[in-house]
């Protein structure tokens, strides 16, 4: 692939540059380094997702029918999807290939996706470059792609970015600014990834940058339950939320059902609401929590009548 090299080639000397400066912590030049990773990162080809999603990620189900070699070949002729799905291959992140890892193959292929249009390759090598896989670790490059997959839609971007403008991981990449943690977390959100709906929940109740707001805290957590992507992680807060009446209503019905969606964790809780609780609320509580899961079809011990017992086992 010589075109490949070629590009590659100018590639790793300003990459070179850039990491031979970013210890410095002159702001002009951290500037120019920032800005330097962006000119590097810039895509040429029409931007397309692969798989958009906080989930398990199954980029293996694209080899289906298909050999390496086929990889191999479609990569070689432009494809940025091939390319991608090699590069992986190469980090050792595809199932059912056997072959040694070569994390500089995969990177080449990675950036070679990337500059076709792969916005998942950004999100890939924003990992590659953050804690340095096959090569130095380089932070103002990481945080090129992930800004860059961010801004053209990346959802584990988007929500990468916001865990970093709130201060938490992946850490030292920006300074803590809460409100561009809003704006990424809502983003994400918006495109049905509960845990950043969680996380903006979070950030009006605390009224940590924001004024404190606990209805809107507890409106993105009702959202957060029907999103597509992890949903469930909404069920504690609601639960406390009703238990409490933030942002709502007191309503232990409502408080109970949620603990029970978080069997075995919300055992405890279930036991010390059901002394202030009478018989029928706690059968009204239980009815709504099996309605739920038979909905989602997603189960918990409780469902089928099974109690967690101290030793840790279900009876």
């Amino acid at each position: 692939m010589p075109h490949i090299q070629l590009r590659l080639a100018t590639f790793a000397l300003s990459l070179l540059t850039i990491a031979s400066i970013s210890g410095c912590d002159n702001t002009s030049t951290l500037s120019f380094i920032k800005s330097q990773a962006r000119t590097i990162v810039k895509m040429e080809g029409t931007p397309y997702f692969i798989l958009n999603t906080p989930k398990n990620k199954a980029y293996w189900d694209h080899f289906s029918n298909i050999t390496e070699d086929q990889i191999k070949e479609r990569a070689s002729n432009g494809d940025g999807e091939a390319a991608f799905l090699l590069g992986l291959v190469y980090f050792g992140q595809i199932t059912g290939f056997e072959r040694q890892l070569d994390t500089s193959e995969g990177s080449k292929l990675l950036q070679e996706a990337w500059r076709l249009g792969v916005i998942d390759a950004g999100y890939s090598l924003f990992t590659v470059y953050y804690k340095g896989i096959g090569t130095q670790v380089n932070k103002p490059l990481a945080l090129a792609y992930l800004q860059a997959s961010a801004e053209k839609g990346y959802i584990l971007s988007q929500k990468d970015l916001g865990h970093a403008y709130r201060g938490a991981d992946p850490r030292d990449l920006v300074n803590e600014d809460i409100q561009q943690a809003k704006i990424w977390f809502t983003e994400a959100a918006e495109q049905g990834d509960a845990e950043s709906a969680t996380q903006l929940a979070g950030i009006y109740r605390e009224g940590t940058g924001v004024p404190k707001d606990e209805q809107t805290a507890f409106e993105w957590l009702k959202r957060a339950e029907d999103m597509p992507f992890n949903g469930f992680l909404s069920h504690r807060g609601l639960a406390n939320y009703y238990e409490h009446g933030i942002g709502t209503e007191v309503d232990l019905v409502q408080a109970y059902k949620y603990y029970d969606l978080q069997d075995p964790a919300g055992a405890p809780d279930k036991r010390r609401l059901e002394a202030i609780m009478t018989l029928e609320q706690v059968q009204e509580a239980i009815r709504l929590s099996r309605e739920w899961q038979e909905e989602h079809g997603v189960f918990v011990p409780s469902y089928y009548g099974l109690e967690y017992q101290p030793d840790g086992s279900f009876k």
